[in-house]
């Protein structure tokens, strides 16, 4: 029995390539023509809708989020500065009552033991609130303990009458200026940099030119549809063009919202905390100064200079800014230059009395009555600038869904509009 020989089988499966050229003679197809042109417009109108959408929103979260940690870092620079301005009031206090000799008056006391609580606890506030600058303040917290020991020994020598209660006293003055003030001009200078930096940020506009480039994009291909199809208004395009410039207005008056006030920020209620932090420390140790110059008995030139420096810094400082409070520290000026003029001219016994008189007259409340009001002017310009950017462009994150969702409607316009025009082109 013969068996059959099995038959050829004709024709065969398609190789890969005759299968890709049938692809690419798809796609050519697609693209050809008029029709295809239209195609290839309209991904492209649909890819500038979202690339529009896509721009506005991180623009305005961007912008939104910059504002927030600019305040951030203004309320770190305040809490630092506050360090500042505390040490050395509490350093101005010890060495004003350490003139009195024995005991110390209770009142000073007490104002001293408020300072550096509230040194204590601004140090573990601004370690909590910026981690960046956390061993910087630990560093800091062991000098102010080293300070608040000298000073309890100075104390405690004064009281016995003992000259080396003002050795101590001196060294834990020049300690503080030299080890501690240093850490925290150093924490002030990096928030304050990182405040400007974010102040930059915050005007997130130059991302909106891409978005204007996005709805020129859109605009020319509804020209070029209307002159190839005489078609002059397709309304679907249209109304997606008009619905993304909306959008891009709504995203860049915003933004413009958000840069203009932290701009006006930084240049007036900013800036005036930062200056009238400086005049507030300059002051307190230029009234340490006066009285360390006192404690060394004719050899305190030093401290003398120290405080014709820092009076400089407070003069130039005010001068044009607040006449109120040049006036007050003019009127304690005077009072030091009384002090100085009975110590200058042997009276050393009643330079000391009227340095540590608390006569509503005499340089002491003079003093008290300039360092409350400055602080006082501080805190306010402090507080106003945390509350104008705090929260600045709280909109924005509903702005941004709101456009990212009118991009997508947007895209299905364009598809819409241009499916239209090839429907009718056919």
């Amino acid at each position: 029995m013969t068996v059959a020989a099995p038959r050829t089988i004709q024709g065969s499966l398609p190789t890969v390539p005759q299968t890709a050229s049938e692809a690419g003679n798809a796609l050519r197809a697609l693209v050809h023509g008029t029709p295809g042109r239209m195609r290839l417009l309209g991904a492209l109108a649909v890819l500038a809708a979202l690339v529009l959408g896509a721009v506005c929103a991180q623009a305005l979260i961007g912008s939104r989020a910059a504002a927030d940690r600019a305040a951030t870092n203004i309320a770190q620079v305040v809490r630092a500065q506050t360090l500042q301005v505390d040490l050395l009031r509490a350093d101005a206090l010890a060495t004003n009552a350490f003139l009195v000799g024995g005991l110390e008056p209770a009142q000073q006391r007490a104002a001293y033991d408020r300072a550096m609580t509230a040194v204590a606890e601004g140090i573990t506030q601004a370690s909590a609130a910026q981690p960046a600058d956390a061993d910087a303040l630990a560093t800091l917290a062991v000098k102010v303990q080293t300070y608040a020991t000298l000073v309890e020994q100075a104390r405690s020598n004064n009281r016995l009458g003992l000259p080396v209660g003002a050795t101590y006293l001196t060294e834990a003055s020049a300690g503080l200026r030299s080890d501690a003030m240093p850490i925290l001009d150093a924490v002030v200078q990096a928030n304050e940099g990182r405040a400007r930096a974010e102040f930059d940020r915050a005007d997130s506009s130059g991302l909106l030119l891409v978005g204007v480039a996005a709805v020129l994009v859109l605009v020319g291909v509804a020209v070029w549809l209307a002159r190839r199809t005489h078609r002059y208004l397709n309304v679907p395009l249209s109304v997606a063009i008009v619905l993304l410039a909306l959008a891009l207005v709504t995203a860049m008056s915003t933004i413009g919202t958000v840069a203009a006030t932290a701009t006006d920020v930084r240049t007036s209620q900013y800036q005036d905390t930062v200056l009238l932090a400086k005049v507030s420390t300059a002051a307190n140790d230029a009234r340490a100064n006066e009285s360390l110059t006192l404690i060394k008995q004719g050899s305190g030139a030093a401290y003398e200079k120290a405080w014709q420096q820092n009076a400089t810094t407070v003069e130039k400082s005010l001068t044009g800014f607040d006449s109120s409070l040049l006036a007050e520290w003019r009127a304690y000026s005077d009072g030091h230059r009384q002090i100085r003029k009975l110590d200058d001219g042997g009276d050393w016994d009643r330079a000391v009395a009227l340095a540590t008189s608390t006569k509503a007259s005499d340089p002491s409340a003079r003093f008290a009555r300039f360092d409350r009001d400055v602080t006082a002017a501080r805190d306010e310009a402090s507080q106003a600038a945390v509350q104008r950017i705090d929260g600045l462009g709280g909109a924005a994150p509903a702005y941004a869904t709101g456009i990212a969702l009118l991009s997508l409607v947007a895209c299905w316009l364009v598809i819409r509009g241009m499916g239209k025009r090839i429907e009718e082109y056919r």
